[in-house]
């Protein structure tokens, strides 16, 4: 497992387990808390309780993105111009599927595009490119960790590489020919490219056809830094 480009992913699901415990826990004490029948001297203030503990679970939250996010607010670009740098066809491949999409969740906002190609037989690849700023406190977090994943066996390998002059982290399972290519692209994208009964050649040069020079040009898209909140 290559802890670059998982630590994030697994950053981001232990806080959502978090959040929901808490939210879990919230929820029955506001049902502990609230209206008891037969009690005609509260005046209406069961709500008092409720209130209070909904405003702590989304000062909670909050809380959660902003340490995620690091030390720069960021609007994510639109999904919309991510889109526009998915290739129309890949080589031997035509496009049979493209979306997009705005997800917001504890206090973090992300926008990602994704478009799947088919060829003959049951040749697939799906690549995907999504701005993931809102959790880029982990990115940083991440780059402090080792980066030399490289291991082989009778079902497959995974291994850190460099292509172009850019870090991607390949994986490749013989069963299937099931192949994947991933890259950070200027601390805030991640793109992915996902072959099915394809050969790693072809997955690399899916990526070759995605525009990361646009997309890192972007870098600096919607973000302020957090002393000018």
């Amino acid at each position: 497992m290559n802890l670059r480009y998982t630590t994030f992913r697994t950053t981001v699901l232990s806080a959502a387990i978090f959040a929901a415990l808490a939210a879990g826990t919230i929820q029955v004490a506001l049902a502990q808390t609230g209206p008891q029948q037969g009690n005609s001297g509260n005046n209406g203030n069961d709500a008092a309780p409720a209130q209070s503990l909904g405003g702590a679970l989304g000062g909670l939250l909050n809380a959660m993105g902003g340490a995620l996010g690091g030390n720069q607010h960021v609007t994510p670009v639109d999904f919309r111009n991510l889109q526009a740098l998915l290739p129309d066809s890949l080589p031997g491949m035509k496009r049979v599927t493209a979306g997009g999409a705005t997800k917001q969740g504890m206090g973090v906002k992300t926008t990602s595009a994704e478009a799947e190609y088919q060829g003959a037989g049951k040749k697939t690849i799906k690549i995907s490119i999504s701005d993931i700023s809102g959790i880029s406190g982990v990115l940083d977090m991440a780059d402090a960790l080792p980066k030399d994943t490289d291991s082989a066996s009778e079902e497959g390998y995974e291994k850190d590489v460099t292509v172009g002059g850019r870090p991607m982290h390949e994986k490749f399972t013989k069963a299937g020919s099931v192949g994947s290519l991933q890259a950070i692209v200027a601390k805030r994208f991640e793109v992915d490219v996902d072959g099915s009964g394809v050969s790693m050649d072809a997955v690399h040069a899916a990526m070759g056809h995605v525009e990361l020079a646009k997309l890192e040009a972007m870098k600096s898209q919607g973000a302020t830094q957090a002393a000018q909140r």
